[in-house]
């Protein structure tokens, strides 16, 4: 990745993207935060949508989306 005269290997973007991911999961209670990375982790698009909205409510869930995503 080439950005403003700045060059990434791509595995310094994994670690600033793992680092986002476990800011966004850190707001949350223990027990929702790993159920809802194994969720992501684990699930596809709408499949995993439909479940975090179950477990955490549809605002959250959104809140969360937007933040990993």
């Amino acid at each position: 990745m080439i950005q403003l005269g700045k060059v990434y290997r791509s595995e310094d973007a994994a670690q600033k993207r793992k680092k986002i991911n476990g800011e966004a999961f850190r707001d949350l209670s223990p027990g929702v935060g790993e159920t809802a990375k194994r969720i992501l982790e684990t699930g596809t698009g709408e499949e995993s949508k439909k479940k975090l909205i179950k477990l955490m409510g549809k605002e959250d869930a959104k809140r969360l989306l937007r933040r990993v995503r």
